[in-house]
């Protein structure tokens, strides 16, 4: 592919041109013949195909009108017919009857009555053998089973005349019989054969089983056992190809609703490429002429191209050997024309420009010699620039160094009184935090006294309450003492009074009886003053402990008091000394920031003037660098100018090769 590229790529125009020409040519035209071939082949397929399809509706509209015009009679007949019809004289009047239906109609071969009791009656009347049962027969049974539904029976060959028949059945209305007529499919055979489908398709019959009715090139009730004829009960209705006899053939195929009867059209499939081969011959014949006329004019237009191309290839050829005075004649007015004219109106541009250039050039080699002088002389004076520059530099070098030098130093200082700044602040932090924690010891001091001495106060209560608790129950042990006298004296009350009440006997039972009780309560009057006066002994004990106890409260709360009120003495003067540290540390403070800050607005200042120094020299190096710079551009400038001078020599030498 690489290698046809770069055939292609190194190929004349004219050659280029023809090439994709005839490539663009053959390929439409080919395009254009191979989709008309395949379309008129396709409209072929489709017209046989829809012929095909045609006649299958023809045929499955001529069973269907030959099947309902029997059934139509078989209803009738199954209506009309009882079964007394056929007993006796009655059956007569019923050949008669069978009889003219079968003159009125020509393709019904048989018909005919058969009753439940085996009565057998049919037109034309044939005499059948004696033990003859139509009750077993096929067309009988399956009537019977359908209660009165129409039965249609696969086709067969007629015993007497070999005709292809169907038997149409029925059971009467009565339930006493079956009638049935044998319709010949003569008509339905010739009519099938008459079809012609494309130059050699035909068209065909198959009953429900496989078994041809109707077929050109086979036999009447043989069962058809190729691949096809199994394909076409796999649905109602389609089409597929297939292979028959080492052709390939085209199958179009429908199914008859009433019978069950598969209707089928096959065409060749060389029939579709025969109708379809005058249109590729035609094709051909078009595709040739195309290609000719294409060609010719192919051809002449390369030809125009190419020709005034060539003109410009001389001519360009020419100019490029220094020969400006060609020119190009201009017979279009196309895209190759207009390119003409753009060359020659490049060439006219050209010969002005080298003209130009020629005087330029002369000019330019007496300047350069003019700057060369020059630059030789600002050179010099450049380098004495240069030299003077160094010597300042050097010396603003010197005087940074310094100015930053004592910068340094100043910093320093500034840090240190910084530092005592800060150290004094955090001293006076410290003395206002020890000031506050004073004035709170101060006032919990404060609040102490005053809680001691509310203790006192309190002790000094509880003893009086329990010196007058005491006194109290010195009382109640009196008034107990006096219960207990009052209880002994009634004691011996009740005891006199029932040794009274015993003199007096039976009279003095009940007084008896009442000092008893006196008695009683007396003992446990008795009782109950000696436990109270118990307790009340013990309430004496404890009061006498307590008082004690209250007492010695009372002299440590005293002596706490006395310590208290020294102690809140000890922090009113430690709250003192702490407020005059606090003053002379805040004095100090402020004394440190003052030089704090006259330090840092010095070391600003010193950084500034060593700023100032360090620009200065900067700026100083800056200007010798630039001298310097200076000095060397001049004498880039001056070999430059020594250069032009030389290529200005050369470019006249140039020009003067051109022919304007």
């Amino acid at each position: 592919m690489g290698k046809l590229l770069n055939l292609f790529r190194d190929m004349k125009v004219a050659k280029k041109l023809l090439i994709s020409f005839f490539v663009i040519l053959i390929a439409a035209v080919s395009i254009i013949g191979g989709m008309s071939y395949q379309t008129a082949k396709k409209n072929f397929e489709s017209q046989i195909t829809s012929s095909a399809n045609d006649n299958i509706k023809i045929l499955d509209n001529l069973i269907n009108q030959m099947i309902e015009a029997k059934f139509n009679d078989v209803n009738n007949f199954a209506r009309v017919i009882q079964g007394n019809m056929y007993q006796g004289d009655n059956q007569d009047e019923l050949r008669k009857t069978l009889s003219q239906y079968i003159n009125l109609n020509i393709d019904v071969e048989q018909v005919y009555v058969a009753g439940n009791d085996k009565k057998f009656v049919q037109e034309p009347n044939i005499q059948m053998a004696a033990d003859y049962d139509p009750t077993t027969r096929p067309w009988y049974k399956d009537a019977v089973a359908k209660q009165g539904g129409i039965v249609v029976s696969e086709p067969y060959k007629a015993k007497g005349n070999g005709h292809i028949v169907v038997t149409i059945a029925k059971q009467t209305e009565d339930k006493n019989g079956v009638v049935a007529l044998d319709l010949s499919l003569d008509n339905l055979l010739k009519t099938t054969k008459l079809i012609n489908i494309g130059k050699k398709g035909y068209a065909f019959i198959l009953d429900g089983k496989q078994k041809i009715i109707a077929h050109p090139q086979e036999k009447s009730g043989d069962k058809a056992a190729d691949s096809w004829a199994k394909k076409i009960y796999e649905d109602n209705h389609g089409a597929f190809t297939y292979s028959y006899g080492g052709s390939e053939k085209n199958m179009v195929f429908a199914t008859n609703v009433k019978t069950g009867w598969k209707i089928g059209g096959t065409m060749y499939a060389t029939e579709v490429i025969e109708a379809a081969q005058p249109v590729f011959y035609n094709m051909l014949i078009v595709m040739l002429i195309s290609l000719v006329v294409g060609g010719a004019l192919i051809y002449f237009v390369t030809l125009s191209i190419t020709k005034p191309l060539k003109r410009l290839v001389v001519t360009s050829k020419e100019i490029s050997e220094g020969d400006l005075t060609q020119t190009i004649e201009i017979h279009s007015n196309d895209e190759i024309g207009q390119l003409a004219k753009g060359f020659n109106e490049m060439t006219n541009s050209l010969r002005t420009l080298i003209g130009r250039i020629n005087d330029s050039a002369g000019h330019v080699a007496a300047a350069s010699e003019e700057l060369t002088a020059s630059v030789r002389q600002a050179s010099e004076a450049t380098e004495q620039i240069t030299i003077a520059m160094d010597e300042i530099s050097s010396g603003a070098t010197t005087q940074t160094t310094s100015v930053e030098n004592g910068a340094m130093l100043l910093f320093d200082v500034t840090e240190g009184i910084q530092h005592v700044a800060n150290s004094s602040s955090s001293i006076n932090t410290a003395s206002a935090h020890t000031r506050e924690k004073a004035e709170d010891g101060g006032k919990l001091v404060g609040r102490t006294v005053n809680q001691m001495q509310s203790i006192a106060e309190s002790v000094s209560q509880s003893d009086a309450v329990i010196q007058l608790l005491n006194n109290k129950s010195k009382q109640i042990g009196d008034i107990l003492e006096v219960i207990q006298n009052i209880a002994d004296q009634t004691n011996l009350l009740a005891l006199n009074a029932a040794i009274e009440a015993a003199r007096a006997g039976e009279h003095g039972r009940g007084f008896a009886i009442v000092a008893d009780e006196v008695r009683k309560l007396a003992e446990q009057s008795s009782v109950s003053s000696s436990e109270i006066s118990k307790l009340i002994c013990e309430i004496q004990d404890d009061m006498g402990k307590t008082v004690k106890s209250m007492n010695h409260v009372n002299e440590e709360v005293q002596s706490g008091l006395v310590i208290a009120n020294e102690t809140k003495q000890n922090f009113a003067e430690i709250l003192q000394s702490t407020n005059e540290i606090a003053n002379q540390i805040k004095t100090m403070v402020e004394t440190a920031n003052g030089m704090s800050k006259g330090a840092n607005e010095v070391s600003i200042s010193v950084g500034q003037i060593a700023m100032t120094a360090q620009n200065n020299a900067t700026s100083t190096q800056n200007v010798a660098a630039s001298a310097e710079e200076q000095l060397a551009s001049m004498e880039e400038i001056g070999s430059a100018a020594g250069t032009l001078s030389q290529m200005a020599e050369e470019l006249q030498g140039l020009i003067d090769r051109f022919k304007v």
